[in-house]
């Protein structure tokens, strides 16, 4: 059974102690990828790194931390995304956050910082990976309005209402493993066609099991898709593996 995990981000200090393990554990368990995320400048060079280091089987998408980051900051990671587009599979996770932050100013401020980077997409016609905690519809709303490419919404949490525009869109999605906890989760997993349905663990977070999440739990998400839309585990794998290599153009 061959499995893809479409979201995670391996450079993190949560793996620094075993990270080589963590890699070889998910190529144990069946995966045949996996896409890691820079959030920042200083993880993007991290990126950088372990992507040569385990070329064609961790792939590297470049994005931020929307509720945190910068024009400055956004403005360098710009940058080092043009240098290395060659290296980088999308651009993302950019978008909106609505869940940490509070303040009306302050969720309009994250907009111009988000069209930069839908900017940058199109620039290097690349697709686009989308944060949009909370902030779902905006999320949509500011892509159907500026963005012809393919669109992945990461860890889609939208209300049913959201996801059949999603699905209408053609756009893609992103399960986390642990998505069966979460009713607009489920609910999106019946809304959207299952070709437009992709399997993230978004390690080290959204653990389905006790502790740090990492690549290899992925299995967690297809037998939680496998229940929900009663089809066999092993389709459900295959057709998420070759949903994520589609989307990531590999």
């Amino acid at each position: 059974m061959q499995m893809f995990d479409a979201h995670t981000h391996i450079d993190m200090k949560h793996f620094k102690n075993d990270r080589e393990r963590v890699i070889q554990r998910a190529r144990d368990a069946g995966l045949v990828g996996m896409v890691t995320c820079s959030i920042n400048p200083a993880s993007f060079r991290r990126t950088l790194g372990i992507v040569k280091k385990h070329k064609d089987f961790i792939f590297h998408t470049a994005g931020c931390s929307a509720s945190q980051v910068t024009k400055d900051e956004a403005e360098q990671i710009i940058t080092l995304t043009r240098k290395y587009s060659a290296d980088i599979v999308a651009v993302g996770e950019v978008g909106l956050d609505y869940h940490w932050v509070k303040d009306p100013h302050a969720r309009a401020a994250q907009e111009p910082i988000f069209s930069m980077f839908i900017q940058l997409a199109t620039e290097l016609d690349l697709p686009i990976v989308i944060h949009s905690r909370k902030a779902e519809e905006r999320a949509t709303e500011m892509l159907e309005a500026q963005f012809s490419g393919d669109v992945l919404m990461h860890c889609f949490d939208g209300s049913p209402e959201v996801a059949k525009r999603v699905a209408e869109n053609g756009w893609y999605i992103t399960l986390p493993a642990n998505f069966s906890k979460y009713k607009n989760r489920v609910r999106s997993a019946e809304i959207l066609p299952l070709n437009q349905i992709l399997l993230e663990t978004d390690g080290p977070y959204l653990s389905p099991t006790q502790g740090r999440n990492e690549p290899a739990n992925i299995r967690y998400g297809c037998e939680s898709l496998s229940q929900v839309l009663d089809q066999p585990i092993d389709l459900i794998a295959e057709t998420t593996t070759e949903n994520t290599k589609r989307f990531y153009r590999l």
